[in-house]
């Protein structure tokens, strides 16, 4: 089966070292400069003395309105030319996000990225950039294969002492929950229908550092215009 016939029927597909261990390091070298400065608007706001790790390392949102580094990546033509052979057409970027995800750090509970981006009439996709190992220990992703066929699905009350967010869908029982371990470099890309969450990270020490890009088909009709400009890739 080829790649784009995968993400079709299971709606996702992993991407084996797609960026290299120095792109990676450079990326996660930049996140440390970005994070220095404490306090960016509209990116990241951080609280050094916070009881919450989320809180020393709160997740920096479209850090690519911000940090030429990030906007590579949004646009890394080796990213763009995997994403256009899965969908069979060109896209755009709508959003980057990079995710610390410290020691002791809470998950996030079961979701669909569209419940958020509300692309129409076709999907977002999502490229899950592991920046170092992921596994059991520090929190690896979690996805429901082949519920990408679903719909949004609502968002009803979850344990808040296992996720940040306090809302979760409830996937229907005939998907089974997989954990995605990878490595430094590979790349998750993933319907943003799909069923997919995270535990928390339990590991002492450890990091969960990922980068995260969003897109949509470049005719796509209707979207969340919160998610404005739109990034041409090409």
């Amino acid at each position: 089966m080829n790649v784009q016939n995968q993400y079709l029927a299971h709606g996702f597909v992993v991407c084996k070292s797609l960026l290299s261990v120095n792109e990676c390091d450079q990326i996660v070298e930049r996140a440390h400069e970005l994070h220095q400065q404490k306090n960016i608007a509209g990116c990241f706001n951080s609280k050094p003395d916070a009881e919450d790790p989320l809180e020393v390392y709160p997740r920096m949102m479209h850090p690519h309105r911000v940090d030429p580094l990030s906007l590579h990546v949004l646009r890394h033509p080796r990213i763009v030319d995997q994403l256009e052979t899965l969908l069979g057409e060109p896209a755009v970027g709508l959003q980057t996000m990079i995710y610390w995800k410290p020691p002791q750090a809470l998950g996030q509970a079961l979701h669909q990225d569209d419940f958020y981006l509300q692309t129409q009439p076709y999907s977002c996709i999502s490229a899950w950039i592991a920046l170092e190992k992921t596994d059991a220990e520090n929190g690896a992703l979690m996805i429901c294969p082949g519920s990408h066929l679903e719909p949004v699905l609502e968002m009803k009350a979850t344990d808040p002492t296992l996720s940040f967010t306090h809302t979760a869908v409830r996937p229907n029982p005939q998907y089974s929950t997989k954990m995605v371990e990878m490595e430094k470099g590979d790349i998750l890309f993933f319907h943003g229908r799909l069923i997919h969450g995270s535990l928390p990270n339990r590991s002492v020490n450890r990091f969960r550092k990922t980068f995260i890009c969003h897109y949509i088909p470049k005719r796509s009709t209707s979207y969340n215009k919160g998610y404005d400009p739109k990034v041409e890739l090409r």
